[in-house]
């Protein structure tokens, strides 16, 4: 009987530690992304366009999502791709539909690819700055604007913008308790 309890007190702390390191794992994604480079990771504040310069030289941005851990959501970029003037500020938008019975909570993480050009790739507005609730059945458009820095390498063919849509829905609720 003793072997039984330290056999089902050892697993409820693997359990434990498991959960601790599911939330941990995101921030520390993001530090790693950070200190290598890799994922092209966009920064997080908005670019406020006051060096903005039109060049005459264009460039193809194709547009993809993913939604994170099967969460009942419909996401899509309303376009897949754009042949954008570097320097030029440019809009568009994702579609996000709440497919489940519940009120969520989402927030989306940014990716350009090849990684080495997002430095260039400057968001001036996007859905992804702030956290997203969206009611059970809802649609709603989430806009970004962006700008082509015109210091991008003139050796790049397209860009690629990705990004996945995470539900967070537990972890607010976690948050608000506190």
């Amino acid at each position: 009987m003793k072997s039984v309890k330290s056999t089902i007190t050892k697993l409820s702390l693997v359990v434990v530690a498991m959960y601790g390191f599911s939330y941990a794992l995101v921030p520390i994604y993001d530090t790693f992304c950070e200190i290598t480079g890799l994922n092209g990771k966009t920064n997080e504040v908005a670019y406020t366009g006051s060096d903005i310069e039109k060049e005459n030289r264009f460039i193809k941005i194709k547009f993809i999502s993913n939604v994170a851990n099967s969460a009942p959501l419909y996401f899509e970029p309303a376009v897949t791709e754009m042949v954008v003037q570097v320097g030029k500020p440019y809009n568009t938008h994702y579609v996000m539909k709440n497919n489940s019975t519940k009120q969520l909570h989402t927030t989306a993480s940014p990716s350009v690819t090849p990684g080495k050009f997002a430095e260039y790739f400057k968001k001036i507005e996007c859905f992804c700055f702030n956290q997203q609730t969206i009611d059970s059945g809802e649609v709603k458009d989430l806009g970004i604007q962006f700008v082509v820095d015109n210091d991008l390498p003139t050796n790049i063919g397209d860009i690629v913008l990705s990004y996945t849509m995470f539900d967070i829905t537990n972890k607010v609720v976690e948050a608000d308790k506190l």
